[in-house]
């Protein structure tokens, strides 16, 4: 089976609650996407490894009391903060299909900064000089810890943009990256997300998800199972009222 026929299935229709379908008919027409990027941390184990997650808030108005990955919005400073290592050549390729190469490297960079906003997780290198990011809060807690983020060994498995009849919306882009511990790293709670953790993908199934976070699972287990990362991402998006599933870049015979 090719790599294109693997993931072209249909999704099927997307069902909203009451106060998201009265926050969308306030709007006149469907939002334009705001970039937002998303890291999925294992750790231990390979073949059966941790996966770091948080509760988000009930007082959250999209997706409420669910398990997600740390993530979130991408921001202007994330364009212009300081960093170490680099992007490996497929990442790099993949993201450059849609957005420029600063652009594509802030989206990583944001889900750096969402990590330690989100769980207080720094992922950096340590460096000599400190850094000053724009005065920007999360980049100085790296710049106070004498750390650069670290984009090295992420790689991009999946995309996500929400349908147009949702009152938010998001290119959402997801990551991965395996972290090569003995033991696993110190986490927290934040504002944003409450009982953060690192869960097995057993324990998972026993947690609170949305819809999304559910999908992403099953496409980042075909990814782990695979000898090497595929040329294409897992793209799904809204396609005459059903969300399809389908690759990105578009695949080439």
């Amino acid at each position: 089976m090719s790599e294109k026929e693997n993931l072209n299935f249909r999704i099927g229709k997307v069902s909203l609650t009451k106060g998201e379908v009265d926050k969308r008919a306030q709007l006149k027409r469907a939002p334009r996407p705001r970039i937002a990027s998303t890291i999925v941390l294992t750790c231990g184990d390979p073949k059966n490894p941790k996966i770091l997650m948080g509760q988000r808030s009930k007082k959250h108005d999209f997706m409420p009391s669910v398990y997600v990955f740390p993530g979130g919005r991408v921001d202007r400073a994330d364009s212009y903060a300081k960093f170490y290592g680099a992007l490996s050549a497929r990442t790099e390729r993949i993201l450059e299909a849609a957005y420029s190469p600063r652009k594509s490297r802030a989206i990583v960079l944001a889900s750096i900064r969402e990590t330690w906003e989100e769980t207080r997780l720094l992922l950096g290198k340590s460096v000599k000089e400190s850094d000053r990011n724009l005065n920007h809060a999360s980049y100085d807690a790296f710049r106070e810890a004498n750390l650069r983020p670290d984009i090295s060994g992420i790689e991009v498995f999946g995309r996500a943009i929400t349908p147009p009849h949702r009152h938010k919306r998001f290119d959402a882009w997801f990551f991965h990256k395996h972290l090569e511990r003995n033991s696993l790293p110190k986490i927290g709670d934040s504002a944003e997300l409450l009982n953060v953790g690192w869960f097995t993908f057993d324990e998972i199934k026993e947690l609170e998800l949305q819809r999304a976070t559910k999908m992403m699972l099953r496409i980042l287990k075909d990814y782990l199972k695979a000898e090497r990362p595929p040329n294409t991402i897992f793209l799904s998006k809204a396609i005459k009222g059903q969300m399809e599933a389908t690759r990105f870049p578009d695949f080439e015979e």
